[in-house]
């Protein structure tokens, strides 16, 4: 018998009523080490994946399958939320997500709960961003969401293989965090490394952007689930805005520069205003 934790969870029903219940994450592929396996040769090996993000919102992203990931008849380019009732199709599979919770008030304890959940953690934090996502949108229909979902496919890879989470799915972009722990600053700095390699060879070309800080951090159990607030999450959201305005590819805050000391070797790219702080800031690039 299923518990109530079960019951409330969001699940993903086959044509044939099967149900599968959805936790952080759910990957779909023919491959069999995925949540949902669909033996056939029209699905990709790993095909695409049911992204939690928050509470109560799950996201739908195709990780550049050979053909595609259609959500409600309409082919997925980009990372998509879902809502109660969508149609998930991928070759001759369909499934309907569920998800009633989207729809139900929020206990009167909801405040409370989150005020007393919420914590005060020093973070890496990381944004990726495609440059062009506009001209990557007016490539063939078939080209377009194949270039993005590798994309995103080979950076979930990266930054799950160096103990990072993807929080947020951006549409042309995501947003990663570690927690400052030992070990923390080497696996930011091969990430850093591996994605400066990637931006030397890959289609889309794409920026990264670095930041080291004290975050507020709750709304969920689950680290995974939870939401990242306060100055430093708004101010590396603009700093990624200010790199595409410099054209710089990579660059690191100085509270990330120093936190990084000798692993990486960096150089200035001068000091800049960000939009909605004051004054000037100092930036590194490597």
């Amino acid at each position: 018998m299923l518990d109530s934790k079960a019951l409330s969870a969001p699940w993903l029903q086959s044509q044939s009523g099967e149900r599968t219940f959805i936790g952080d994450s759910c990957q779909i592929g023919r491959g069999p080490n995925n949540t949902v396996s669909l033996p056939s040769e029209k699905v990709s090996r790993r095909h695409a994946i049911v992204h939690a993000q928050g509470q109560n919102e799950f996201w739908l992203i195709d990780l550049g399958s050979a053909n595609g990931t259609y959500l409600n008849g309409r082919r997925v380019g980009q990372p998509t939320r879902l809502s109660d009732s969508d149609i998930i199709t991928i070759a001759d599979y369909r499934f309907q997500f569920f998800h009633p919770e989207q729809s139900r008030p929020a206990e009167t304890d909801t405040a409370n709960k989150t005020i007393q959940e919420i914590r005060n953690l020093n973070l890496w934090m990381l944004v990726a961003d495609v440059e062009a996502g506009t001209q990557i949108a007016q490539r063939t229909p078939e080209e377009a969401p194949r270039v993005m979902g590798r994309w995103l496919a080979s950076s979930k890879q990266v930054i799950d293989e160096n103990g990072g989470t993807i929080n947020k799915f951006l549409g042309d972009g995501f947003f990663a965090y570690w927690i400052d722990k030992e070990g923390a600053p080497a696996a930011v700095a091969k990430t850093m490394n591996t994605f400066k390699q990637a931006q030397e060879r890959t289609d889309p070309r794409f920026r990264v952007v670095v930041h080291y800080g004290k975050v507020f951090v709750g709304g969920a159990a689950n680290m995974g689930e939870d939401s990242l607030m306060g100055n430093e999450v708004n101010f590396i959201f603009r700093m990624e805005k200010l790199a595409a305005k410099l054209g710089q590819q990579r660059l690191l805050t100085e509270a990330a520069t120093k936190q990084l000391g000798p692993i990486i070797q960096t150089e200035s790219a001068g000091s800049h205003p960000v939009a909605s702080f004051e004054g000037e800031f100092p930036f590194f690039t490597f």
